[in-house]
Formats: C-alpha cells, sequence, structure tokens
C-alpha cells in the first residue's frame, strides 16, 4: 500500500535540490553513497551467522524495493543487525526465535565548518524488530515470577486495520504509536486474548505466595471475590478504579493478551524469521490525515534541514509484500 504522495515526486525534488545549506551544515543530496550490511552477532556463534544471512534478506529486500534506498543519493545506507539479550526472555516457553533489531542509518553528505563530512554517529535512522515477542502492542506488564503467567501478559492497542493475510497495522489513538506486525497468517494466531479469571488468579497465587506482598493480597481479594461471574469470563482489559487491581472485564482500557507459544514452527530453526514488528502510521506519526502529513514533512525540512527519511520508508513500504519475507516451510 502506497501513500498518495509517492516517493516519485518526492525522488524528483531531491535530485532538483543543489546542495541544501541549513545552520551552518550543507548536505550534497546528490552524491552517490553505497549500501552495506553487516551481521553485529555474528561472532555469538554458527545460529548467529544463520541469522544474520536470513536477515540480510530482509535488508535486501527493502534496498531493493524502496527508491530512495536504492537510488543511494546523498546518503550511504550502512543497515546493522543488532541483537537482543535479555535472560528472563529465553525462560518464556513463548520465545524460540532468535530475536534482533535491524537498523538503516541514512549517513547523510555534508560539509560542516568548511569541512566534507558524513554524518555517522545516530544519523537519521529507520528499523524493524524480528522475533520479538515483546513489541509490536501497547507494553509488556511485567509483573510477577518468570513461571507466572503475569509475566506474559501486554497491553494491545487497537487493531485499524487487516492490510493483507499476515499484515496487521495497530495504532493508539493520538496516531503516535502505530506498528505493522507481519506474521505467517497460515500458524495459529501470534497473540491470545485472557480472561479476568486467568489475570485475578495468578495474581492472587502471585501474591499469596509472597510474604512481602500480603498487603496487596489482601487488598485485591476482596474485590475479585465481588466480581460477577460474567465479569470473570470476559476479556481482560486493563485497569481498574482502584487503581491496584488493574484488570477488568467492562471492556475499559487496552485489551490485555500473550503471546501464542503455538505460533512458532518450530521445524524451522531459531535463526529463521517468523515475524516482523516496525514502526508505521498511515500519515506519519502523529498525523491524521494527509495535509497534516505535508505540513509535517515541510515543518521536518525546515527544522533539520534535510528529509524526513524514516517516514519516507514508511510512506513507501509495498505493505501488502511484506508477508512473503516471512520464512515457512
Amino acid at each position: 500500500m502506497k501513500t498518495k504522495y509517492t516517493f516519485i515526486a518526492v525522488l524528483s525534488v531531491i535530485l532538483l535540490l543543489p546542495q541544501m545549506v541549513i545552520a551552518g551544515a550543507e548536505y550534497f543530496t546528490q552524491r552517490q553513497g553505497s549500501y552495506s550490511f553487516y551481521n553485529n552477532i555474528a561472532s555469538r556463534g554458527a545460529q548467529y551467522i544463520a541469522f544474520g544471512d536470513n536477515v540480510k534478506t530482509l535488508a535486501d529486500y527493502f534496498h531493493n524495493d524502496i527508491p530512495l534506498m536504492k537510488a543511494n543519493k546523498g546518503f550511504d545506507l550502512v543497515v546493522t543487525l543488532f541483537g537482543q539479550y535479555d535472560d528472563d526472555y529465553k525462560k518464556h516457553p513463548a520465545s524460540y526465535g532468535l530475536r534482533g533489531e535491524l537498523r538503516f542509518d541514512f549517513q547523510l553528505f555534508l560539509k560542516e565548518n568548511g569541512i566534507d563530512a558524513k554524518w555517522t554517529v545516530e544519523p537519521p535512522c529507520w528499523s524493524l524488530d524480528i522475533n520479538n515477542t515483546e513489541t509490536g502492542h501497547g507494553g509488556m506488564l511485567k509483573e510477577g515470577k518468570e513461571e507466572s503467567l503475569l509475566t506474559e501478559l501486554f497491553q494491545v492497542f487497537p487493531l485499524v486495520k487487516e492490510i493483507a493475510p499476515g499484515v496487521r497495522y495497530f495504532d493508539c489513538e493520538a496516531r503516535t504509536c502505530g506498528t505493522l506486525v507481519v506474521f505467517n497468517p497460515e500458524r495459529p494466531p501470534m497473540w491470545l486474548p485472557v480472561t479476568v479469571r486467568e489475570v485475578v488468579t495468578a495474581k492472587l497465587e502471585f501474591y499469596k505466595a509472597d510474604p512481602e506482598n500480603k498487603g496487596l493480597y489482601d487488598f485485591i481479594k476482596p474485590l475479585v471475590d465481588k466480581m460477577s461471574e460474567d465479569e470473570l469470563n470476559a476479556p481482560a482489559c486493563y485497569g481498574s478504579d482502584d487503581g491496584i487491581l488493574k484488570v477488568n472485564g467492562k471492556g475499559d482500557g487496552l485489551q490485555m493478551m500473550r503471546f501464542n507459544r503455538e505460533y512458532w514452527d518450530r521445524t524451522l530453526p531459531p535463526s529463521a524469521v517468523q515475524f516482523i514488528v516496525m514502526r508505521y502510521s498511515e500519515f506519519g506519526h502523529g498525523n491524521l490525515n494527509q495535509d497534516d502529513q505535508k505540513d509535517s514533512e515541510d515543518e521536518y525540512f525546515k527544522n533539520n534541514g534535510h528529509l524526513n527519511y524514516a517516514d519516507l520508508v514508511e510512506n513507501n513500504l509495498n505493505i501488502e509484500e511484506l508477508t512473503q519475507l516471512i520464512q515457512k516451510k
């Protein structure tokens, strides 16, 4: 799905621009750059090398598919796979695939203080997450111990739309928290709802077994006892009037979910790319329509002296095709 502002028009403007002079920095928008990929976790062993090889396929796809990246005008495109390590994460039965961040750095060519240079430290960038069960939603709740259901729970922003089989667009009301979740639609659902009963049972078990939390147990037990069967059996949402129980079955707040461990195809090695999460909002973050998007792009350029490369990438994704990047049998 392409936005109305096609990249062809944007690229034409870029190539017609001479050297842009903003706040003392002179950007060379027509200088030819290069493309490179680096596996930052290859030293960790064979499976991380295999993971890097699989992820390079993603990097090559975006480089070849998005005209901005393919042209490489005005920057070196440096793409790096970074690892994400967490011993607690590994303990969860729902964690199987190796996870990582793929970052696309736009190292802009510029002249600063009369010297030709390249922006290499924290340049404009765009990134996506791979096989990370803790991203793509409203955030982990991080409660309890590793063996408790509570550690698996997270909040989910509303589904805006299913763009294609295996591609879903979620965003918060403010349109500043958008994500695309790309997955294998032939597998069981990635995210499973939980009931209020499941959540409060886990809370009571956890707090009752921990002497330091006896006060919390004594507080929430009467609240749970007052819940009707209908509410206990309802989908769990985050929040409560008392501010402590933080779960309700009235539909108030974001829905609570857990990752479905059956989603993973365990006949594939952990190095396989089984789902991807990337930042995305239909008209750019914080914008509700095309007029907002155009104003935002103009303001960004005015304030920074260069284009918003991350938004340009997002605005030119072939979204319906992204599911082809997921590895299957």
